[in-house]
Order: structure tokens, then sequence, then C-alpha cells
């Protein structure tokens, strides 16, 4: 979700899978760090996925689960905002929200889809309870860019952005918002929901639905750091913000709990902040938290109190620092989250000013992490988005990009700091060694290869008690001696032009266009 007046323009599992004919590209790794791998991503031959950006993601066995987001429904109005339109009626066309529940199976290339309204009358014909708790929860199904996690079989959702009145035809009177929902959704049985597999489906686990006004957010991320799920950054935006737009300035701890009805009790805890109260509107021009849409990826540090490999976030660039309208800057810089420990100066998070990402994947695009024990340097891919590391000719932030970075950070030393290096040649998703359209990873997702081995963190329980968990981080010392199938990219914004400004034909869509990537041991 992107600001007020929104200048993003100017910024602006298989190995048995049916893949092109064309050879894929290798990316070679400039780093001096000598790290052994060399990225290669090479585009499927699948049609059948549907076009989606900013949607809710999960993973059932060899199927996702896809829903909410943006879609191609005509004339390509499910890609970027249209930036000269008027944002509380018209830049976020209505008709191009996704009101389908789709399951579709990457190996297969078969996908099988639901309208929200069917799910409805399937609810209120075969789970009554379940049909009356989605009663005014609709919005989870149907939002742009919500928060997103998967957490074992449940999937959460928090916020997102669109209409209040999708029934309206005319040209205002949507109410665009800010939501402040909170879905859990038990992914298995809305698979088989979907798939008419009525038999396996476990109403008493299907939704679970809450709000909190804290929650009204869009263009962050949501992750789970031991008992804690933490929304990280990102914005209010709407006519149901202050100003129109307030940033959060923060990461908010919260738990969620379930209680009778399928409805859900959350509670939030203090925030992990710079200032003094991020709620305040004068926060964002303080705040160093005021930052969106940024690669925001999990993380390990080593506790120096004990030394314990400890879970984290990690927060990379981003966007919009505060100032003139007129000339608004990327965040290049870093933040690391730490929850379980304060630094020296006493916070739970330490701002690394010395990094700076040059401009270069400043914007949400698909990630993923690797952590190396025998040299304690854990490694951040970065791929494709926004921020090809130009400034436009009048001094904004650059534009969509095919680049990639590899982010290097030492866990266990003081302060935290990282390095990066810019991944050559300058394309990483085209047959070309030239950085040019069409654009992709904008706001898409990658989804892992299942059978990865996973570095193990520690946390404390609700009880004080110090547990051990796998992270999302993959192991890079059980990866094994070759090559290592990372998983696939899919969906986000397809642009066709560094800076497209809007949406439709040869300028931006939705995106069902599928990459594998691969580690490739030199």
């Amino acid at each position: 979700m992107k600001n007020y007046i929104l200048k993003l323009g100017v910024l602006f599992l298989g190995i048995s899978l049916v893949y092109s004919c064309e050879p894929g590209i290798a990316i070679n790794d400039n780093s001096t760090s000598d790290f052994g791998y060399t990225l290669y991503v090479d585009s499927l031959a699948n049609k059948n996925a549907p076009s989606l950006q900013s949607f809710v993601h999960a993973v059932n066995g060899e199927e996702w689960l896809l829903f909410a987001g943006r879609t191609n429904q005509s004339e390509d109005n499910g890609g970027l905002h249209d930036m000269t339109g008027n944002y509380t009626d018209t830049s976020f066309p209505p008709p191009s929200y996704n009101d389908s529940i789709f399951v579709y199976n990457v190996s297969t290339d078969t996908r099988t889809a639901i309208s929200l309204d069917d799910m409805k009358a399937t609810l209120k014909s075969k789970y009554p309870n379940n049909y009356k708790a989605i009663q005014g929860f609709e919005s989870v199904f149907r939002n742009s860019n919500p928060l997103v996690r998967q957490d074992g079989d449940y999937l959460y959702v928090v916020g997102g952005y669109g209409p209040q009145n999708f029934q309206k035809t005319a040209a205002k009177g949507y109410n665009f918002i800010s939501y402040d929902h909170v879905g859990k959704i038990h992914v298995p049985s809305l698979v088989n929901l979907v798939k008419g597999d009525y038999a396996n489906v476990d109403a008493s686990k299907l939704f679970s639905f809450g709000r909190n006004k804290q929650l009204a957010v869009t263009g962050a991320e949501l992750l789970k750091v031991g008992i804690n799920f933490y929304a990280v950054t990102g914005h209010c935006f709407g006519n149901n913000c202050s100003g129109f737009q307030k940033y959060q300035d923060a990461a908010y701890p919260f738990t969620i709990s379930k209680d009778t009805l399928h409805q859900l009790t959350i509670s939030l805890g203090n925030p992990i902040t710079d200032v003094i109260d991020p709620t305040a509107t004068i926060a964002d021009d303080l705040s160093n938290f005021r930052r969106r849409d940024q690669p925001i990826v999990p993380a390990i540090y080593k506790s120096p109190a004990n030394q314990k490999i400890q879970e984290g976030i990690a927060i990379y660039a981003g966007v919009f620092k505060a100032g003139n309208d007129n000339n608004l800057q990327a965040w290049n810089d870093a933040i690391y989250i730490h929850p379980s420990w304060a630094n020296n100066e006493g916070r739970l998070f330490t701002q690394d000013k010395a990094y700076n990402q040059n401009n270069y994947n400043v914007y949400a695009c698909p990630s993923f992490v690797l952590y190396d024990s025998a040299s304690d340097i854990s490694h951040t891919y970065l791929l494709g988005g926004i921020g090809d590391g130009k400034f436009s000719e009048n001094g904004f932030l650059s534009g969509f990009t095919n680049t990639a970075v590899r982010i290097e950070t030492n866990i266990g030393q003081y302060p935290i700091s990282s390095s990066h290096e810019l991944i050559q040649p300058d394309n990483l998703f085209n047959k070309s060694s030239q950085n040019k359209a069409p654009f992709y990873g904008a706001e898409a997702i990658l989804f892992a290869n299942s059978s990865l081995p996973l570095t193990k963190a520690w946390y404390t329980d609700a009880n004080g008690k110090w547990q051990q968990e796998e992270t999302e981080i993959i192991d890079l010392a059980n990866a094994g001696d070759g090559d290592i199938v990372i998983g696939h990219v899919y969906g986000g914004i397809e642009a066709f032009h560094a800076n497209p400004a809007t949406f439709g034909p040869r300028k931006s869509r939705a995106s069902n266009v599928i990459f594998k990537v691969i580690l490739k041991k030199n």
C-alpha cells in the first residue's frame, strides 16, 4: 500500500515440473566473501495459476491456497495502482479485487476455485456456525496487501486495504479503508472446502475472526517469533485513518487466542519503536520505523548474554522517508529486531545506519535466508521488485527492476551490521543480460521447498522456559553438497516499463508467471 500521494510510480517443488525449453539465467555473485553458490532462475511453462498480486497465500502439501489480492478482471486492471487517479475512489478499481479462493497445484499446473459468494452459500448450507462467523469479515477474503503468516496448519490474515462498500457501481462512494480484521483459517479445511471434499472439512477449526483498531494496517509484514506475532511497520491508509494516512512507526507484538463461537481475542504488547508514542501524528516525522512495503525477513542473532541463537526480524530499505511529498526518498539502511535481548542502548532493536542498499530492491519482493554455521554468517537474497539503483530525473526513487542483491550478516557480531553485493548480470527473471522489461517481483511470493533443512533457534515459552524450534532460515550446513532447490517465485506485478505509472495493457498487470529458484554449487 502506497503513500497518500503514492509516489510509487516515480520510485518508480518438485523437480518433476514442466519447464520452458529455454535455458535459465545464471546470476553471478560478485561478493568478495567467496560464497560458494550461483543463483539460477528459470520460468516454468505452467499457464493455469491465477494472476494475483498482493494476495493471501498458504501451503498444503503440494497445493497453494490463494485468495484476496488484485487480479486482471478486465484490461489488465490488476497491475500497479493508477497514480494519476483519485486514491479514494479510482486508483484501485474495485473490479480488480479478486473474489475467488483458489487451490493451485504447481506440480500438475491445475487449479480449483470457488467464489466468495459460493463459499458463503456452502457455509450457510453445511457449516452454519462458520457462516455466522464470517458475517462482517468477508474483507479477510477480499482485500489487497494484507499481512499474512502461516503457522503450521493455520493461516493468519491481518489488515489489508480496499473498499468498505464493494456494492457501489458509481465512481465515488467506495470509502477505501485499511481493514482492522484478523482472521485465523485452518488451511487443510479451507482447501478441502474449495475442492468440494466436505467430509474432510473440520468445521470446528475452519474460521475464527477478531478485530483490533491498532492492527488496521497495510504494507506491513506479519512474522512470528516465539509465542508472539509481530506486525512490522506499514501504515494505516484510507478514510478510517488519521489524516488519511498514519504510519505504524513500530513493530507491534501481539498474541491471539480463540474464544467460543469462532471469535478471536487479540492482545497487543508494548511496541518496539524509537519514539515515545508511535500512535502520535508527530511520530511519522520522527521515527526510523516510518516505512512500509519493504523487504522484511526472518532473522537469527546470537544473544550477547548467553550466545544462544535466537529468533529475530530484519528490515531492509523501504519507503518512504518523511519530508517533501515532491521529493520522496527510500530508506536504504537496515533495522534488526531482537525481541529477546536488549543492546547496549537498552533497545530491542538495532538500527544499522551504515548499511546502504543503494536503491536496489527496496520494495517488497521474494526473499529467502540461509545460515552458514561455519562462518556464522546469514545470507539474505532479495529478488526483483522495485529499486534498480538509479534515481529518476526528478530526484525521487528508482523504478521496477529485475536485479537481485545478497546481504551478509554476521549473527554474532555486535553491534549487528550487514553488507550487500549486487548480483550480476542485471536481469534475474529474463533471458537477457540487461535490466529491462518485463519486470517481476514486486509483491510476489517465494514458496519455499518444504524439504529444505531449517535452522533451529531458541525462544522462551509462556512459562519462561527455554525452547527450541525451527525457523524459516535454511540450514546451509545440512543442505547437502550439491545444488539447493530454493522453491518457486509466483505472482506479483508484471511491469512493462520501469515507471509504468498505472495498470493496463503494456503498462502493468497482475502476474501468473512462476519461476524456479536454485542455488547451484560452484
